[in-house]
């Protein structure tokens, strides 16, 4: 994989960056908080988000005043160019790969498909483990023995293989599970042949019983078929002579309400021609006043329309000579804003000239302000004063050499408690043979009495009590010792705190010297007086560009003022055609007509209550004309009706002669009782039937079963030479697994012991690593003896976990294209760094590509690229720099 650029959009403090990355060693370097790492952690998002990596989260993204946080990612695999790309803020992503001269998208466009796709390609333990070394794991290399233990198992990817044998060992019990379940099934179906012939037997019982039933059924229903004939023929005659007792009924009910219809109609059609004759009089009246109606409906119409114009005509022409006015006004003022034009632009010309003058100052004081911000935010990093720096350092000096010390003497302790061991080990070796001895002494040679014996095994036993007690004593005081060495060790382990706050205070240091060079004062009065030149300039081009802006309405006030005057010609113009047109109606003024209006008024609301006179008497005379149609119509269905009647009870009377009640419920009851014989003959056949296919299938079943019986006893087999299998495939994966990481840690210790040898001027000649159940020991080798890592400094120490976690990287250089190191050398001293430049050259480019962050100069020596990042204003700035 290489990287090739990315490009970050309000991503914590960096507003817009677009980075490109080259092959050979890309160097990011800045101040600490200027967002260097921040681009490390954007790739992580860019590629992995939202489910990795856990301690990035999404509302630590998006930058103060920011709007939408965007990631994209360009880089090359395997020959194929790829583009991943990430709107945090709107929910937005997409991934492609360029082919042909255009880029199609590889997955679907949302944020987890990405990410399962990049993990695909890229996975992420791969690219956190091997490809990216980030800050604290140099810690974790040199905490302890365990913690280093899985530094290197991640790595190396030795967790994988780690898996593979707990996973075989869960392969192993599910086959364990399916030969228990094989041989239980077995021997559930070891009496197969017994249950085969019981259901054979079953089998042709039923089908007896099914050939005595079946004759039977189709003589019943014979039977059946000639007694629902005959019951069908009595249902109609009862179904015929209940309808035409409804009918006689309903046509009954017909002939008295066509009596009632007859006389209500008979009333109604004497009233509604009283009605008529009333109505046909007012609409004489109607037709004697119509004219004057029409003629007032008109006069009112123009007198409306003719007030209404007039009145608003009076208003448009007092607000257009209003504005007329107010334009004439504008326009004498826009004279005098010409002159003021010129006066502005000359000022500005000045101040421009002032601001050039001040620009430098104005830079040396924000720079100013950058070393200051950068002084106080490492001071806030620092957790010690230096009084309190200089006891913890006096104090970890008296601990590491208390600590030789206490070594030394435990050694010594050591060496004695062995010596005591033996000398107690030889004295009751010596009682055991003075005990079985006989004749001479094996001690001085003579001969041995019982009283010599004793004297002897006294005197021994007395002095082996006085070794357990020496011994004792040297137990209680190692102990002791011990526990002191417990306690300076985590006096020791604060180094690490006194070398970060060293570290610190070099800076502040350093910052403080570059903020001594400038005259605070002086920069302060340009800094204002570039600020006060800047607030008026902005104030006099504000009122530029107001002047400016009105000066462009001056040609439309004119064309505005000549629109309005035309429209006053306009307006009174349409005001004399309403004159001329009341003359001709007859009138010499408004008032006259007002006049003719209100006389016509009386006559015309007259007219209006008698409007309607014409559409009711229409309404009232075809009313009239339906009701006597209706009433002749239902006269002659009166007679029809009386006729139907007299037909439908001849009819009734004839057939309530040849049916007979009881004849039709015998019938019925008997074609019941055969119906339920048969139903009962054809249920017990359907479940003879049905037994004899359960029966047909459970014998299929059985068959079947016992051919599966068969193959089940060969799986079996098969199951019982895979498990011993597995178990060997599990033995061997245990066995690669410590031979790949003896193999590892051998060539890590080689690279180690070359880097770690150049860092510390060939001080020490190797560098010993070796597993140990579920701990890799470090050590180094020194004027010929291995000596662990408490022989080491504090700087040495950090040299040796440096070297260490560049050697694992060198490992993987066959396999891994790149590298990403964040803040490698927060604790070496500047000879260590000077060094570490040509590790870097000679080593670090032998990986396609290297990306390391830091704010140390002296890496950049070794970089083929240099990518520069400074805070400005709380945002992160970008520049690109090409080593020749």
């Amino acid at each position: 994989m290489k990287i090739e650029k990315i490009i970050v959009r309000d991503f914590r403090s960096h507003e817009f960056t677009k980075v490109s990355f080259t092959s050979g060693i890309n160097l990011i370097i800045g101040q600490n908080g200027s967002g260097k790492s921040s681009l490390l952690d954007a790739i992580l998002v860019g590629l992995y988000w939202p489910t990795r990596p856990k301690d990035l989260k999404k509302d630590n993204f998006l930058r103060v005043n920011g709007k939408s946080t965007e990631i994209t990612i360009f880089f090359e695999k395997d020959g194929v160019k790829y583009q991943v790309h990430r709107n945090i803020t709107r929910n937005i992503a997409f991934a492609k790969y360029y082919d042909n001269g255009t880029w199609h998208h590889v997955t679907e466009a949302n944020h987890i498909s990405v990410k399962n796709w990049v993990e695909k390609l890229i996975p992420y333990d791969i690219f956190v483990n091997a490809i990216y070394i980030r800050q604290g794991e140099i810690d974790a290399i040199l905490e302890s023995d365990e913690s280093r233990e899985k530094v290197v198992r991640k790595v190396l990817g030795l967790d994988k293989y780690e898996n593979a044998y707990k996973n075989l060992l869960e392969v192993r019990k599910v086959i364990e599970s399916k030969i228990k379940g094989i041989e239980e099934y077995l021997n559930a179906m070891k009496n197969i042949d017994d249950m085969i012939k019981e259901y054979k037997n079953n089998l042709n019982n039923v089908i007896k019983e099914i050939e005595e039933i079946s004759p039977q059924i189709p003589k019943i229903r014979n039977e059946i078929d000639a007694l629902r004939k005959k019951l069908e023929k009595l249902d109609k005659i009862a179904k015929d002579i209940e309808n035409l007792k409804e009918k006689k009924s309903e046509i009954e009910k017909t002939l008295e309400r066509i009596d009632t219809r007859i006389k209500s109609l008979t009333t109604s059609i004497a009233e509604r021609e009283s009605k008529v004759k009333d109505l046909e009089e007012k609409v004489k009246e109607l037709e004697k006043i119509k004219d004057d109606a029409e003629k007032y409906i008109e006069l009112e119409k123009f007198y409306n329309e003719y007030s209404e114009i007039k009145s608003k005509a009076d208003r448009e022409i007092r607000g257009y000579e209003g504005q007329i006015s107010q334009i004439k006004e504008r326009l004498n003022e826009l004279e005098k804003k010409a002159n003021e034009l010129k006066e502005l632009q000359e000022k500005i010309s000045e101040i421009d000239k002032q601001l050039k003058e001040l620009e430098e100052y104005v830079k040396q004081y924000e720079e100013y302000l950058r070393i200051k911000n950068t002084i106080e935010s490492l001071r806030k990093r620092l957790s010690l004063d230096e009084d309190e720096l200089k006891k913890l350092k006096s104090e970890i000096e008296k601990a590491k050499l208390r600590k030789e010390e206490i070594l030394n003497e435990i050694r010594e302790i050591e060496k004695r408690k062995g010596e005591l061991g033996n000398a107690i080990r030889e004295k009751r070796k010596a009682i055991l043979e003075l005990r079985k001895a006989k004749g001479k002494c094996p001690v001085c040679g003579s001969e041995l009495t019982e009283e010599h014996r004793q004297e002897l095994i006294k005197k021994y036993n007395l002095e082996i009590e006085n070794y357990e007690k020496e011994l004792k004593h040297l137990h209680n005081r190692e102990q002791n010792l011990r526990a002191e060495q417990v306690r300076i060790e985590k006096i020791l382990k604060k180094e690490k705190i006194v070398i970060a706050n060293e570290e610190i205070l070099n800076q502040i240091k350093e910052n403080e010297e570059k903020l001594s060079k400038y005259n605070l004062e002086e920069l302060e009065k340009k800094f204002n007086k570039y600020n006060n030149l800047s607030t008026e300039k902005n104030k006099l081009e504000g009122r530029l560009k107001s002047i400016q802006d009105e000066l462009k309405n001056k040609n439309i006030l004119e064309e505005r003022k000549t629109n309005l005057e035309r429209k006053i010609y306009e307006i009174k113009n349409n005001l004399q055609k309403y004159d001329v047109k009341l003359k001709n109606l007859g009138f010499e003024n408004i008032e006259t007509l007002k006049d003719e209006i209100e006389r016509l008024k009386s006559i015309y609301e007259k007219y209006i209550k008698l409007s309607d006179s014409v559409k009711e008497l229409i309404k009232e005379k075809n009313l009239l004309e339906n009701e006597i149609n209706e009433l002749n119509s239902l006269k002659k269905k009166k007679f029809e009706v009386e006729k139907e009647l007299n037909d439908v009870k001849g009819m009734l009377e004839n057939l309530e002669n040849i049916y007979s009640k009881e004849e039709h419920e015998r019938v019925r009851n008997e074609y019941i009782e055969k119906r339920e014989s048969l139903r009962e003959a054809e249920t017990e056949l359907k479940n003879l039937e049905k037994r004899k296919e359960e029966l047909s299938k459970n014998l299929d079943k059985l068959k079947n079963e016992k051919e599966k019986v068969e193959i089940k006893k060969k799986e079996l087999e098969n199951l019982k030479k895979v498990k011993e299998k597995v178990q060997e495939l599990r033995e061997k994966v245990r066995k690669f697994k410590n031979i790949l990481k003896e193999d590892a840690l051998a060539k890590v210790g080689e690279y180690a012991s070359e880097i770690f040898e150049e860092l510390t001027e060939e001080k020490y000649s190797n560098v010993t690593v070796k597993a140990k159940d579920n701990k890799v020991v470090l050590g180094i080798v020194y004027d010929g003896k291995e000596r662990d890592l408490s022989f080491l400094s504090g700087g040495e120490r950090i040299a040796l976990g440096l070297a260490f976690r560049l050697a694992l990287s060198l490992y993987l250089a066959g396999e891994i294209p790149l590298l990403i190191m964040d803040e490698p050398t927060p604790y070496l001293d500047d000879e260590r760094r000077r060094r570490l430049v040509d590790i870097m050259e000679r080593y670090l480019k032998k990986i396609p590509q290297v990306i390391i962050v830091s704010h140390d100069e002296e890496l950049k020596d070794a970089a083929d690229k240099v990518v520069r990042i400074r805070l400005e204003n709380g945002v992160s700035k970008v520049e690109e720099v090409e080593v020749c």
